[in-house]
């Protein structure tokens, strides 16, 4: 099931017309379930405890707090230029479409692309408000064509490299 952005298609026809993206496409991703996002904070937990200079966990409290993907959505570019015209669009006017950026993550900035595996998109963090005025921060992921291609190939080996356990693979 997915959430506001690539579930209503007011935003995608919005972010056509008005970004200078006409070709872009909007794909909505499945809400992050229960068991991988307390895999998140474990992992966050762990993270804490070995930060240099961390006195105790409770210094990084609440945990969840850091999980901000619950919700995501993924936009497919034609090209790499579109990614940036559309991410520059989105850092400017986002908050007329309903989605302010609150953070950004470029992948593709990332010098040692063994980090990533190679994979490289531009990750916004948007807060999402609700027509009952509930907001979560959600993900946007910039992709071009051919980037979010291969990632749908590759992302059965992403949840095994991930896992925690083995009970944690979805």
């Amino acid at each position: 099931e997915g959430w506001g952005l690539g579930a209503d298609q007011r935003h995608e026809a919005f972010l056509r017309a008005k970004s200078g993206c006409p070709d872009l496409q909007v794909v909505s991703g499945p809400i992050k379930n229960k068991s991988r996002m307390m895999d998140k904070v474990s992992s966050y937990a762990e993270e804490a405890l070995r930060e240099e200079g961390s006195k105790s966990l409770a210094e990084h409290l609440p945990l969840t707090a850091q999980i901000l993907d619950p919700v995501r959505a993924s936009i497919i570019c034609p090209s790499p230029l579109d990614i940036a015209e559309l991410a520059r669009w989105l850092i400017k006017h986002g908050d007329a479409c309903g989605l302010p950026v609150v953070r950004m993550k470029n992948k593709f900035a990332v010098k040692d692309s063994a980090e990533y595996d190679g994979y490289r998109d531009l990750m916004l963090s948007v807060l999402y408000t609700g027509v009952k005025g509930l907001a979560i921060v959600g993900e946007v992921q910039l992709h071009d064509a051919r980037m979010h291609a291969l990632k749908v190939k590759v992302h059965r080996l992403y949840k095994v490299k991930r896992a925690i356990a083995a009970h944690s693979i979805t």
